[in-house]
C-alpha cells in the first residue's frame, strides 16, 4: 500500500483532532489505512458494544462507513493502537471493510493514553451506563490526574472542551474543580459521589480482571469487591476459583477473608474453610480464666496450715511490689 501515512502530518494538540470543523487542514489530517494494522488498546478496560447498540452500529457502518476517524498512536512494529474507536473498529471488521480512516496522535506516554481512552469513552457513554468496574477505571484515571496534575490535567480539558463539551452534562465528564478539595471529593464531585463511594471504586479497581468481572456479572455484590481487594493476587486467584466453583461468597466471608489476609493466616485451605462455613480460629486459652500454681511453688513459699484466703492475700500482695518496680 505504499506509505500509510503519507497524506498525514504531526497532531500537536487535541484540537487536532477533535476541531468542530470541516475545513481542508482539518481534512488533510485524517488518512486512511490498513484495518488489520489496528490493533486494540492494550489494557483496554471498557467491554464492546453487544446486542441491539452493536447491530445498530454495524448497519451505520455498512451503509454510511466509518464517519468518525478512529483515534490512534503508532508502535514501535508499525502497526496503529486505538486510543478511541473501538466500537467502530469493531463493526467495520465485521461489515468487511478493508480500510478505516484514522487520526493520528504521536507523542502520546501510556499514562496519557490510558486517560484518552477513559476520558473519551466517558464522554460518549453515561457514567451511569457504565459497568462497576469501567466506572472505577475511569475514577481511578481521573484520581491519578488530579495528583500527577501538568500536562495530563491540561490534556483532559482539552478532551472535555473539544468534544462539545458545554452540551455534555457536568456529572458525565471531567471538571476543575476548587483545589481545597482532597482528590477524592474532586472526583466524587464529577460524578455526584461521596468521597467514601470514590474510595471504594478505587479499590475495586485493583482487583484482578476475573474477580472484576464476577462484579459486572452481579455475582459478587460491590462491598464484597471492596473486602476481597485487599487479598494478595494469589488468593484472588484461589477466590476466583472457588466463585466459578459454585462457591459464594458474602460481606461476611468477604470481611473475614479480608482479616485472615492482614494477620498472613490466609491460603487456599483456610479461604475453603471460610466459604464453606466451617473456618473455626484456634483459640488460646487465657490465664484470667484461672491459673494454678504448681505444688512445688506452695511448697516452697507457703505452710500447710496457712489458709486460703492468706495465702491469696500474700500472692496479692507480691504481685503489686512486682508490677510497681
Amino acid at each position: 500500500m505504499g506509505n500509510l501515512l503519507q497524506t498525514s502530518k504531526k497532531l500537536t494538540s487535541l484540537n487536532d483532532i477533535f476541531g468542530g470543523t470541516n475545513d481542508e487542514q482539518n481534512v488533510k489530517s485524517v488518512t486512511k489505512v490498513d484495518i488489520n494494522k489496528l490493533i486494540a488498546f492494550s489494557k483496554h478496560p471498557f467491554k464492546l458494544y453487544e446486542g441491539a447498540r452493536l447491530d445498530d452500529m454495524v448497519r451505520s457502518v455498512k451503509e454510511l462507513g466509518v464517519l468518525t476517524p478512529i483515534l490512534v498512536r503508532k508502535l514501535d512494529n508499525g502497526n496503529y493502537e486505538i486510543l478511541s474507536g473501538h466500537n467502530r473498529w469493531n463493526a467495520a471488521k465485521m461489515v468487511g471493510l478493508s480500510e478505516v480512516p484514522i487520526y493520528l496522535l504521536e507523542d502520546i506516554n501510556d499514562e496519557e493514553a490510558m486517560l484518552i481512552v477513559t476520558e473519551t469513552n466517558l464522554i460518549q457513554r453515561s457514567f451511569n451506563d457504565l459497568l462497576p468496574s469501567e466506572r472505577a477505571c475511569v475514577i481511578a484515571q481521573h484520581h491519578e490526574a488530579l495528583k500527577c496534575q501538568g500536562k495530563r490535567f491540561d490534556l483532559l480539558e482539552d478532551i472535555k472542551r473539544l468534544l462539545n463539551a458545554d452540551e455534555i452534562n457536568n456529572s458525565d465528564t471531567f471538571d476543575l474543580i476548587d483545589q481545597k478539595q482532597n482528590s477524592r471529593e474532586k472526583v466524587g464531585s464529577v460524578y455526584d459521589l461521596s468521597s467514601g463511594a470514590v474510595a471504594r471504586y478505587l479499590r475495586v479497581n485493583v482487583l484482578s480482571d476475573k474477580l472484576k468481572n464476577f462484579l459486572d456479572d452481579a455475582v459478587i455484590g460491590l462491598y464484597v469487591a471492596v473486602s476481597i481487594s485487599y487479598l494478595s493476587n494469589d488468593n484472588q486467584e484461589y477466590l476466583a476459583g472457588f466463585i466459578d466453583s459454585g462457591k459464594k461468597v458474602d460481606i461476611e466471608k468477604a470481611n473475614k477473608l479480608k482479616e485472615l489476609q492482614k494477620a498472613g493466616k490466609l491460603n487456599e485451605i483456610n479461604m475453603a474453610k471460610v466459604l464453606d462455613g466451617t473456618y473455626k480460629p484456634h483459640k488460646k486459652k487465657s490465664i484470667l480464666k484461672g491459673y494454678k500454681i504448681k505444688s512445688k511453688v506452695m511448697k516452697k513459699y507457703f505452710q500447710e496450715e496457712q489458709s486460703e484466703d492468706e495465702v491469696e492475700s500474700i500472692i496479692e500482695k507480691a504481685l503489686e511490689l512486682y508490677f510497681k518496680q
